[in-house]
């Protein structure tokens, strides 16, 4: 049975690539084809300062635990229609209301953009505006992640880009 509202989408195997928050315009490049597409996303992965890494959660934490993960996993979702608005995701381990946290950090929600979620474990998802500058919302969900990450992150990141 297929749902009313689920379209199936092909995937391809995703693309990597590793960049550092010096340089965003490669990711920023890629952002905007995807948001030009109307299609795919890309999924954000922290390096974490040497002597700070995490052993693995045990089966049974990471099932009933009421948080994610101590390192956050990113994602940028292209808008479903040219010039809607972007989905951003933060998966963290750091606790409830992220979002209230982040603004005590001044990394509130910039004009237009509005929360959809901010579960401890589910994570904090909001979405930006069409004409939401590519680099602005990047730099926003990076610095959201640092701030909601529990060990140290190095500043070094793997896109992993999925195209339809």
């Amino acid at each position: 049975m297929s749902l009313p509202y689920a379209r199936p989408v092909a995937v391809t195997a995703p693309e990597e690539l590793e960049f550092d928050e010096d340089d965003l315009t490669p990711v920023v490049a890629e952002m905007a084809a995807l948001a030009g597409a109307a299609a795919g996303w890309i999924n954000f992965l922290p390096a974490v300062e040497e002597g700070h890494e995490l052993p693995p959660r045990n089966f049974i934490a990471a099932i009933f635990s009421s948080r994610g993960e101590a390192v956050p996993l990113s994602t940028w979702s292209a808008p479903a229609t040219p010039g809607g608005r972007a989905t951003v995701g933060i998966e963290h381990g750091s606790g409830p209301k992220a979002l209230a946290r982040l603004a005590e950090q001044q990394l509130v929600l910039p004009a237009g953009w509005v929360k959809v979620a901010d579960h401890p474990r589910r994570g904090l998802v909001v979405t930006a505006p069409g004409g939401a500058d590519h680099a602005e919302v990047l730099w926003w969900l990076l610095a959201a992640a640092h701030a909601l990450s529990v060990p140290p992150l190095t500043g070094d990141w793997l896109a992993r880009i999925y195209r339809p």
